[in-house]
């Protein structure tokens, strides 16, 4: 099949319309065959420049170097710079020898004694192509590495007004031998900091000998980040670092530990004590690793004295002592979760460290699970759940403490404050005529009589406001402003990451928080917890992480009980979208001819998120029907997609047909998707259906469709168990 997928494509590269011989000219050089080299030759000479240069980069990829000199030609002759560089690219990677004279004239000129430019193109584009050139040239010396190309490397990259060939320069210089670390070691000599990681960099990627005197030399270097760089550029085990470890910045200090400390045990004794935090976070992080290289006593109450100070070296301290004296050790540490005038970020390496203790600290992350400080609560949680999850047995503590989180009762929410009575004031009196009378005989009110202002001074004098000279007009807005005056009014939903800054009252934290953990927890009492919160009033965030979890469980154990049948069915009539998600996703995993057919209702749900869901469960249920195949004309490609993963394992090659129509629609988006599920379960047929697209006439506006699905479909590896229900 895949000689005659070759036969139909040269033929389209020959004769097709020009989007037709380039896609044909992509798949024959992915195709790999050797046999496609002639007509891509002759293709190096297409009308069309983007033909031409996607020939010579299938070229490249079939690596036959019996067409290197066609490519020279094409280097050399063709006007179009894209081509060129295609060539020059093609020729790297057949090694071709006799391109890299050429090559050390393009890395400095444009060589036009030898290279034909198009005269017009910069005018035309704004570009001077040999910009491009020139930077491909730099790549195929660093290939080619030849030592007599030095003066123009170095000339080229020295040169003020060029475009910054420093990178691709160093590289090819480290190369070249003896003459090439000679220019590397005079640049460094003379080079800024820039140049020094630079070269450093450079340096580290080749394995050039005659390099290796620079390598231990920048490790002395003045400057403290070329040491802490170049340090890298040795072997952990290399005597040469061991200076380092006594290195006066204390960055260059904890690299090498970071580097080379495992092989160097005995020198971390010392940094144990070192001043800086960073350096003794770094030994304690090898003897966590690695504790059986460090067992000692005195190595021990060394650590055990170092937690303390500053929480990051403290908490690593911490972890170092568990992994040389075991679970016990935690016990010392648990008090400080709950002592808040210890430095937030040490409590949380504490519950980092007693994680690995089991039940030891279980006691005392449930405490701190009711912590007013959000990071660390959650982190208790999560380290409740890594230990009920790797807890073989059931019941245990941590996944008991976790379904009385989920049910709220692990922090219980605070008291509502005493509402104080309010006493109503008795209503004063109604004022009766004898009242007035009497106020008005005590008080006699006489209307003062003020002369009309004459001027601003007057009128402030006054205390009288100038009238003003008309009434303000009434501000009409048009349909269109009142449209955008509404858009300000509405809040913005969109998906963020968890902050530890959300305000959440600690009771609702914990039960949300609960509920999610609890999909690592898999056993039947936890979903029998799980299924309960269902049918509870509980906050969105609550239900939400309950079905998360649920589905979870439906995965890892392949089936949930039946139980959860009647509160995920009143779920998927939800107003929200996740919960209606959530939901679908859970009930997929429920057993029974009743679930096949609920989930066939769901591929008319309104959401598409809901309908993704169906498919995807009957995917995994191995239930294919005409409508998996219907929902290939979903509106919502995602539905479409997924229906089409689905048939391709389910249905074989019974599902070519559906699967080509599908990729030639929607534009085809998803050709190359289609392709790769062909190659993958049903690689004969779907070629031969491919090619029988090829062949007719009437649907050619689909064969550029068809071109690119056959180039995917002869890069994949057949599934050869594929399930086929057809």
């Amino acid at each position: 099949m895949k000689t005659e997928a070759r036969d139909r494509l040269t033929e389209l590269l020959t004769d097709g319309i020009d989007v037709h011989r380039c896609a044909a000219a992509r798949a024959l050089g992915s195709m790999g065959l050797p046999e496609s080299s002639a007509p891509l030759v002759k293709a190096l000479l297409d009308e069309d420049p983007d033909v031409r240069a996607d020939a010579a980069a299938a070229l490249g990829q079939l690596n036959d170097p019996s067409t290197a000199g066609k490519l020279m030609e094409n280097l050399l002759g063709d006007p179009e710079s894209d081509v060129k560089r295609a060539a020059i690219k093609a020729l790297i990677a057949m090694r071709y020898e006799p391109v890299v004279p050429l090559l050390r004239k393009l890395a400095v000129s444009r060589a036009e004694e030898d290279v034909y430019w198009d005269g017009d193109e910069f005018y035309t584009s704004g570009w001077d192509a040999w910009v491009d050139i020139q930077m491909s040239a730099f790549e195929g010396l660093a290939v080619f590495a030849p030592k007599e190309a030095v003066p123009e490397i170095v000339g080229a990259m020295m040169d003020d007004e060029a475009q910054d060939l420093t990178e691709p320069g160093l590289r090819a210089l480290s190369h070249m031998g003896e003459p090439g670390a000679h220019a590397i070691i005079d640049l460094y000599a003379k080079g800024d900091t820039r140049m020094c990681r630079r070269i450093v960099k450079a340096v580290g990627e080749s394995d050039n000998p005659h390099l290796d005197a620079l390598r231990g030399g920048m490790i002395a270097d003045v400057k403290p980040e070329i040491r802490r760089l170049a340090l890298e550029n040795l072997e952990p085990s290399d005597d040469r670092l061991k200076p380092l470890f006594g290195d006066k910045d204390a960055s260059v200090r904890a690299a090498v530990v970071k580097h080379a400390g495992l092989q160097n045990a005995l020198l971390l004794w010392d940094l144990i004590k070192d001043p800086e935090p960073e350096v003794r976070a770094e030994v304690f992080r090898i003897i966590a690793a690695h504790p059986d290289k460090f067992r000692d006593e005195d190595l021990e109450k060394a650590i055990q004295k170092a937690i303390a100070g500053e929480p990051k070296a403290a908490k690593q301290a911490a972890l170092a002592l568990i992994a040389l004296k075991g679970p016990e050790a935690a016990k010392g540490l648990l008090h400080v979760l709950g002592n808040k005038s210890i430095p937030q970020e040490f409590r949380v390496g504490v519950i980092e460290a007693v994680q690995g203790a089991g039940d030891i600290a279980v006691p005392a992350l449930l405490q701190a699970a009711g912590d007013e400080d959000r990071h660390l609560r959650l982190a208790a949680l999560t380290a409740l759940a890594e230990i009920a999850s790797n807890d073989p047995k059931w019941p245990n503590d941590a996944g008991l403490g976790l379904i009385v989180g989920l049910n709220g009762d692990l922090v219980l929410p605070p008291e509502e404050p005493e509402v104080e009575e309010v006493v109503e004031e008795e209503p004063l009196p109604e004022i009766t005529e004898e009242i007035a009378k009497e106020i008005d005989e005590e008080l006699p009110l006489v209307a003062e009589e003020r002369k009309p202002a004459t001027s601003t001074l007057e009128a402030i004098k006054s205390n009288l406001p100038d009238a003003p000279a008309s009434e303000p007009e009434e501000v009409v807005l048009s349909e269109e402003q009142q449209h955008f005056l509404d858009l300000t009014k509405k809040r913005k939903h969109a998906k963020r990451k968890i902050s530890w800054d959300i305000a959440a009252a600690p009771h609702e934290d914990v039960q949300r928080f609960s509920a999610r953990l609890l999909g690592s927890v898999v056993n039947v009492e936890v979903t029998e917890k799980l299924i309960e919160v269902l049918s509870k009033d509980v906050d969105e965030d609550v239900l939400h992480g309950a079905l998360f979890s649920l589905a979870k469980h439906g995965e890892q154990t392949g089936a949930l009980p039946d139980a959860a049948l009647a509160p995920l069915q009143k779920l998927l009539e939800n107003d929200t979208s996740e919960t209606r998600v959530l939901a679908a996703r859970a009930m997929g995993w429920i057993k029974g001819a009743d679930i096949d057919v609920a989930l066939l209702d769901m591929l008319k749900s309104t959401d598409p998120l809901v309908r993704v869901e169906a498919i995807r469960a009957m995917d995994h249920r191995d239930l294919a029907s005409k409508e998996m195949i219907d929902a290939l004309d979903d509106e919502y490609l995602g539905v479409g997609i997924a229906a089409a993963r689905a048939l391709a394992r389910l249905y074989g090659d019974a599902s070519v047909d559906a699967l080509v129509l599908f990729a030639v629609s929607h534009d085809g988006t998803y050709r190359r998707d289609i392709g790769k599920l062909l190659g993958e379960f049903a690689p004969k047929a779907g070629a031969a259906r491919l090619l029988e697209l090829l062949a007719d006439e009437s649907q050619k506006a689909r064969w550029l469709v068809a071109i690119d699905a056959l180039a995917e479909l002869f890069q994949q590896q057949p599934r050869e168990e594929a399930l086929k229900v057809a």
